[in-house]
């Protein structure tokens, strides 16, 4: 039979062994025209670069590493240095591993596009100089020796890890750091338009002249679309989901990057608990928050509109709050229902200290026994104008109980405070406010039967009641009566007194 050899084993051996070695010895042929020509084409770049900027880039050896960005043919580079200029000892860029991605047929045809970039382990420091310069843009500058173009970018993917991001402004003194545990995005290019999206977590530090303010140690998490007009430098921002902390929000908007940076972004969120609020607490007060149980309808709405370079600050506005609320201590059976508040924050028409606005209104809470109404409102954070509302009434125990309050034992009795606070208080010098007491304030307080043992007392304090009314430039505790130490050896103490 003609077709007698199709039921030859040793034939159909020998085309599997066929069809699956010659794609790998073709491959294999490409990865070694690769190895041989990595070197070559890494320098060539590289001098490329150094000949036509006015910075200088730094590299270590070179690798092969097939499939560490597959499909693209990578090419591992260690230790890349970036200065600003020829002779810089600071440098802009310190990366351990740089991975540089390339599609094999390209390299064979002679055309050197990166297709992908993995940057592992290291820093990014940008510095905005007074002049209005950065030390990036600075050493991306051409020079007059530049004659051939460089390795052409035209990126599909990056990916970072570990990478430690600083942006310090020399006018302010402010330091912006972002740390990048992981990144990643994709990215297509047409008609002038580069779209991509971004997966990154990452943690924000700000610090302001040395010190850390109040953005410290906050963690977040992007997944952001967005598309770059390249012609007007336009960013914009598809509605994109962003997490601080535990708190989700969304973001939309554009950047003007032709434009000292301008933003005009729109910040929203809702969330079925308190998450979306704690995630803005203070770092050290988050893990105090979030052993509290809690639920409601909570809500935040903000805008950021107005450049950021330079040292200016965009205009914020933000409206924050909650209602139909509740905290549970779960472990201490004491809980807080009925809550609600609505908060407000502007930087206000000049976005600085002295039109900025703060406001909690509306302040609601019912306890397991008593109640809590309040708002206060603060204008310019240079000289502040406090106006202040404040009604309470709580129970100690419950109190003691619902704080963990650990240095205090045998807790007892009520407080009811009735509060009118009006007056410019300058934030450096507190004390001149008591001392003044020039503008509207009215202050009562009532104290009956409170007993309570604590560390810091020398003996049981038991059966203390008072009576203070303040009002203007008047203090008149018209009753005072404690007792401090055992059954045995009582301390009775009765004071009436006017303060002019």
């Amino acid at each position: 039979m003609k077709l007698g050899f199709l039921k030859r084993k040793k034939f159909w051996k020998r085309l599997v062994a066929i069809t699956i070695l010659l794609p790998v010895l073709l491959f294999s042929i490409l990865l070694l025209y690769v190895y041989v020509k990595q070197d070559e084409l890494i320098q060539a770049e590289i001098a490329a670069l150094n000949e036509g900027h006015k910075g200088k880039v730094v590299i270590g050896d070179t690798h092969l590493a097939p499939f560490e960005n597959f499909p693209y043919i990578s090419i591992k580079v260690d230790d890349v240095h970036v200065y600003e200029t020829k002779g810089d000892e600071a440098p802009i860029l310190d990366v351990a591993d740089i991975y540089i991605g390339f599609n094999l047929w390209d390299i064979i045809k002679g055309n050197y596009d990166i297709q992908s970039l993995l940057v592992e382990e290291g820093f990014f420091n940008i510095v905005l100089h007074k002049d209005g310069t950065n030390n990036l843009q600075n050493a991306l500058a051409t020079t007059e020796e530049a004659e051939e173009e460089p390795m052409h970018i035209h990126l599909k993917s990056i990916e970072l890890r570990n990478l430690d991001i600083h942006k310090f402004d020399e006018a302010t003194n402010v330091d912006v750091e972002t740390f990048i545990y992981w990144g990643e995005g994709g990215f297509k290019t047409g008609n002038d338009v580069i779209a991509a999206h971004i997966d990154t977590e990452l943690e924000l530090n700000i610090m302001n002249n040395g010190d850390t303010t109040y953005i410290n140690h906050k963690h977040f998490e992007f997944h952001t679309d967005l598309s770059l007009d390249e012609k007007s430098g336009l960013l914009t921002f598809q509605p994109s989901g962003i997490t601080m902390e535990h708190g989700d929000f969304q973001i939309e908007g554009t950047l003007d990057t032709k434009n000292d940076m301008t933003v005009d972004l729109a910040v929203k969120g809702t969330k079925p608990n308190f998450d979306m609020l704690i995630a803005f607490a203070p770092q050290d007060l988050i893990p105090v928050l979030e052993r509290y149980k809690n639920a409601g309808k909570i809500y935040f709405n903000a805008l950021v509109q107005g450049p950021t370079l330079h040292g200016k600050m965009p205009f914020i506005d933000a409206s924050f709050g909650a209602s139909e609320a509740y905290l549970e201590n779960v472990d201490k059976g004491k809980r807080i229902d009925d809550m609600g508040f609505n908060g407000h924050f502007t930087n206000g028409e000049e976005r600085s200290i002295q039109t900025m606005e703060f406001s909690l209104t509306d302040m609601t809470a019912k306890l397991e026994k008593g109640e809590f109404l309040g708002a206060v409102v603060v204008t310019n954070f240079e000289d502040s104008e406090v106006d202040m509302q404040l009604h309470a009434d709580f129970d100690i125990e419950f109190l003691a109980g619902f704080f963990n309050l650990t240095d205090i034992e045998d807790a007892s009795g009520t407080v009811q405070l009735e509060m009118r606070f009006h007056d410019i208080i300058d934030l450096d010098n507190p004390e001149h406010a008591l001392n003044d007491l020039n503008q509207a304030y009215f202050s009562e307080l009532k104290v009956q039967n409170l007993s309570l043992a604590a560390t810091g007392l020398p003996a049981p304090l038991k059966q203390l009641n008072a009576h203070l009314i303040m009002e203007g430039h008047e203090a008149n505790l018209d009753q005072f009566e404690m007792k401090l130490g055992t059954p045995i050896y009582p301390l009775l103490v009765t004071c009436r007194i006017c303060l002019p």
